[in-house]
C-alpha cells in the first residue's frame, strides 16, 4: 500500500480506536492489529501514541472548520447565520460521530505544543474571527466574540455528546433548540446596544 493511503488507513482505523476506548485505553497493540500491521509501521509514520492521535484530532478539527467557515461564508441575517453555522456543526457530529467522540472525550488536553488544546484554540479563534465579523456589521462592539466563539465550541461539544446516545432526535429539532439558545444571547447583545 502506498505511505500515504496507508497512513490515511492507520488514522481511521485509530479515530475508531480512540473513539470507542479513550486516549489513555486505546493501545497502539490495537491499532495495529486491527490495520493489520506491526507496531514499527505505526512508530515509522506518526512516532508515538500522542503523535498518532494529534494526526487524528488535526483531521478533525479540519473537518469541523470547513464545514463551519462554508455554512458561515455565504451572507445572511445574523440570526440565519447562527443557525446554518449550528446545523453545519450538529451536520458534522451525525456524519462523523467517531470524530466528534475523539475531540470530546478524555483526551490529554495539553501534552505538546501542537495537542488537542491548542487545535481547539485554533478552531476559537477562528470562530471568533467570523462572530466578531457579523457583531461588527450589526455596528456593535465585536470584543465579546471570544467569550461567543468558547461558549459555541461548548456548547457543540456537550450537545453534540448528548446527540450522540439519542440519535432519535432530528437534526432540525437539535438545530433549532441549540440556535434559540444561542440566539437569545446574541439577542440580548443586540437589544443592549452593546
Amino acid at each position: 500500500m502506498p505511505r500515504n493511503q496507508r497512513r490515511q488507513q492507520l488514522i481511521d482505523i485509530s479515530r475508531g480506536v480512540f473513539a470507542e476506548r479513550g486516549y489513555e485505553a486505546a493501545s497502539l497493540e490495537e491499532i495495529a492489529e486491527r490495520a493489520g500491521i506491526s507496531r514499527p509501521i505505526l512508530y515509522s509514520h506518526f512516532g508515538d501514541k500522542h503523535g498518532l492521535f494529534e494526526a487524528v484530532v488535526n483531521e478533525q478539527i479540519e473537518k469541523v472548520e470547513r464545514v463551519v467557515t462554508e455554512a458561515l461564508a455565504s451572507p445572511g441575517e445574523p440570526r440565519e447565520l447562527v443557525e446554518r453555522g449550528m446545523r453545519a456543526f450538529f451536520t458534522y457530529v451525525r456524519e462523523h460521530p467517531e470524530g466528534h467522540a475523539v475531540l470530546t472525550r478524555d483526551a490529554p488536553v495539553r501534552t505538546s505544543d501542537s495537542g488537542l488544546g491548542v487545535m481547539l484554540d485554533r478552531l476559537a479563534t477562528n470562530i471568533t474571527l467570523l462572530i466578531a465579523e457579523q457583531i461588527r456589521a450589526m455596528g456593535l462592539d465585536p470584543s465579546p466574540a471570544p467569550i461567543f466563539a468558547n461558549a459555541l465550541i461548548g456548547i457543540g461539544a456537550h450537545v453534540g455528546r448528548w446527540w450522540r446516545d439519542h440519535p432519535e432526535v432530528p437534526l432540525d429539532e437539535v438545530t433549532s433548540w441549540s440556535t434559540d439558545l444561542v440566539w437569545s444571547g446574541f439577542g440580548g447583545l443586540a437589544a443592549r446596544g452593546t
